[in-house]
């Protein structure tokens, strides 16, 4: 009879530790997994804008070349390519890194050009900016 008592109480023990601990580690679980999808989404927002940061550089580059300040245009086409640069070996996505290597290639061209105070570069800021604007996955119309 105590052992028959003993298997019972053993049993019903079992039963109650399963009964607290299983809800309880499919909570977890649960929980573990949103964690790791919270932070992709996270790593992948960050990255979108660390390239929206570059975009803006390119920006004022295009700004100060169409006012004619080449001054300016070489301070900031100089951090332009640097951010280029460190993106693109931060860059965890195959499209974006090829279109910021497609950019870097072409840092002595505009760099030149802007030292020769040649306003046809804008051209090659344009096709620049709409490079950034598909990697960051915004449509992009045809040059006019």
């Amino acid at each position: 009879m105590k052992r028959i008592l003993a298997i019972v109480v053993v049993v019903v023990v079992a039963l109650a530790y399963l009964a607290g601990f299983w809800p309880q580690h499919r909570q977890l679980t649960d929980a573990q997994a949103e964690s790791r999808r919270l932070e992709e989404r996270l790593t992948s927002a960050e990255g979108r804008v660390r390239l929206a940061e570059v975009l803006g550089q390119l920006l004022r580059l295009s700004d100060a070349v169409t006012a004619r300040n080449y001054g300016e245009a070489a301070t900031l086409s100089s951090s332009f390519f640097d951010s280029v640069r460190a993106e693109a070996a931060r860059a965890d996505q195959p499209a974006v890194k090829e279109a910021l290597e497609s950019i870097l290639r072409t840092r002595d061209q505009v760099t030149t050009a802007i030292a020769q105070t040649d306003p046809s570069v804008s051209v090659s800021l344009k096709e620049h900016e709409r490079t950034l604007r598909r990697a960051l996955g915004y449509s992009v119309t045809a040059p006019s």
